[in-house]
């Protein structure tokens, strides 16, 4: 798969866009912009909060204890930057009905991975795949734009993965915790797995962000329908098309609703993305109509 590089003016757009950011928890690097309360130790006290298991037991305040029958650590005041992990779903329905829609998710990975580098944020792209955890070096710099972009060509879609699984094995391995994530799917997957998989990232305090990139075929299934039977791609097995396109096409809007719904109620950010949208309209104007960028 090849990535067209983008041209001069293009990245001079990109950059005048900044991430929206609402909270930051945690960082992995020190001496960014973003104030937060550490537990453990530092220079400049900050607050007390409530002792959890596994917190280190020197931070813990004993006089405070006497006093108050109850466990509190102490946490200290660091700066540090924003850490944005960008997750491309890179399994086989990504290449249906065609390519397109993964070269669009991939792109969208390399331009909003591009906002994130311009606005001093590191950033890095994991794929959701069978086998090993695939995953990009750091973009700290705007200058690191090509190793990232050849690491993406590098990824094509294949197989199935339990969406949930990936996710707990991701946010274990890569230490995700308290950043940005923002997640680039169809989202046609079992939604209760969604679910866990999204709560799985919230349950990291991160702050999340997730794009449906969905084909103008998936969104009217009549264009697709031929005979009676349809094919999964994931599993290989066929099945009896008991539908109409009508009913299908009502199913469909119905799914994507119950995740925005889910989104909304968990303050989730989510926008949904047509191919025959161009990417443009899509970037700079409405992704900071969805509250994704400024």
């Amino acid at each position: 798969m090849k990535l067209a590089a983008p041209d001069p003016a293009f990245l001079s757009r990109l950059e005048a866009l900044r991430l929206s950011v609402r909270s930051v928890r945690w960082g992995n690097r020190l001496g960014g912009r973003f104030t937060i309360n550490r537990r453990g130790s530092s220079v400049e006290f900050a607050d007390y909060a409530a002792y959890t298991p596994g917190d280190d037991i020197q931070a813990i305040d004993w006089s405070l204890y006497a006093r108050l029958d109850k466990l509190f650590v102490k946490t200290y005041r660091e700066d540090v930057e924003l850490t944005v992990d960008i997750i491309i779903d890179a399994t086989a329905s990504m290449a249906l009905p065609s390519t397109d829609k993964f070269l669009r998710a991939c792109r969208l990975a390399q331009c909003l991975a591009y906002i994130a580098a311009a606005g001093g944020h590191q950033v890095r792209v994991s794929a959701i795949r069978p086998g090993p955890l695939a995953r990009s070096p750091w973009m700290i710099r705007r200058s690191d734009l090509p190793r990232l972009t050849e690491w993406l060509e590098s990824v094509e879609p294949e197989g199935t993965t339990e969406l949930s699984a990936w996710m707990r094995q991701a946010v274990a391995a890569l230490r995700m915790r308290g950043g940005q994530a923002l997640v680039v799917s169809d989202w046609m997957h079992r939604q209760a797995d969604a679910f866990r998989a999204l709560q799985a990232l919230r349950g990291r305090h991160m702050e999340l962000k997730i794009v449906q990139v969905l084909s103008p075929d998936e969104l009217e299934p009549a264009r697709l329908m031929k005979g009676g039977m349809v094919e999964d791609v994931e599993t290989g097995r066929t099945h009896a098309l008991a539908y109409s396109p009508a009913e299908l096409a009502d199913a469909i809007a119905q799914h994507n609703e119950q995740l925005a719904r889910f989104c909304r109620r968990n303050g989730i950010l989510v926008a949904q993305h047509r191919l025959d949208e161009r990417l443009e309209t899509f970037l700079f104007s409405r992704l900071p109509k969805f509250g994704f960028v400024a």
